[in-house]
């Protein structure tokens, strides 16, 4: 039905278009007619052509628009918003979710799941990811050692009286002493997994002193996957509810 209508569509914008310039040339015949002589508009005719064939131009892509709403909106397009909500529900999960990828891949329908999203969900889903638990459970493993190798701010003096204080406080004879900056550090990173914001997290983590990072490389590279992931899940499913031509 679309297709039928539009050709007449364009015809319809055409003739509208045209109006002006067909009664604005019968009164220039007449005029013509009464002073001996008649000079076609061809500038205006011109014109004319030009705004019916714009017209047109627009009425085709509002036609594609349509098509492409009711694509999206139709039962295709309702499968693969719920095929999106069952990847979002496995990627929470350590185990493999490359079915559901698949399943969400199949169910596409245009530009509905660019390549870069693509790509990124089908680089990690034959292997799976980490949990937030399990990533949280990682690093509590990786503070002793962390806290261990974190430079401090004192002198060679202040650091041996550190450990002096560190001693006696363990057998209740005096207080600890007082973290350092990267000691604050590593516990803010723990602090923010505890709160789930795994984002802050990372960040927070890969600020740490440059002698941290090697033994970081590992947790934080898993770590950045799980977001870039959750973030691909989230930009699809955004891409899907929004109406065709709004900005995601």
């Amino acid at each position: 039905m679309r297709r039928l209508a539009l050709p007449a569509l364009g015809f319809t914008c055409g003739l509208a278009a045209a109006g002006p310039l067909l009664g604005g040339g019968l009164r220039a015949g007449q005029a013509g007619a009464q002073a001996g002589a008649i000079a076609p508009p061809i500038g205006a005719m011109e014109a004319a052509l030009a705004e019916a064939a714009a017209a047109t131009e627009r009425a085709e892509a509002l036609v594609r628009r349509i098509e492409q709403a009711e694509t999206l909106r139709g039962p295709r397009g309702d499968r693969f918003i719920a095929a999106a909500l069952l990847l979002q529900a496995a990627v929470a999960t350590p185990r493999p979710w490359l079915r559901e990828y698949q399943a969400l891949a199949s169910l596409a329908p245009p530009g509905a799941l660019p390549a870069p999203l693509a790509e990124m969900l089908l680089s990690h889903a034959a292997r799976g990811l980490p949990t937030n638990a399990e990533l949280r459970e990682r690093y509590a493993a990786l503070m002793p050692q962390l806290l261990a190798r974190a430079p401090r701010d004192e002198d060679v003096f202040g650091r041996t009286l550190a450990a002096v204080r560190s001693t006696a406080a363990g057998i209740g004879l005096a207080a600890p002493p007082s973290p350092s900056n990267q000691e604050q550090a590593i516990a803010g990173v723990a602090q923010q997994l505890r709160r789930g914001n795994l984002a802050a997290a990372v960040a927070d983590a890969s600020a740490l002193d440059a002698a941290l990072q090697p033994l970081l490389a590992g947790w934080l590279a898993q770590a950045s996957a799980r977001l870039a992931v959750e973030q691909a899940i989230h930009e699809t499913l955004l891409r899907a509810l929004l109406a065709p031509g709004q900005p995601a």
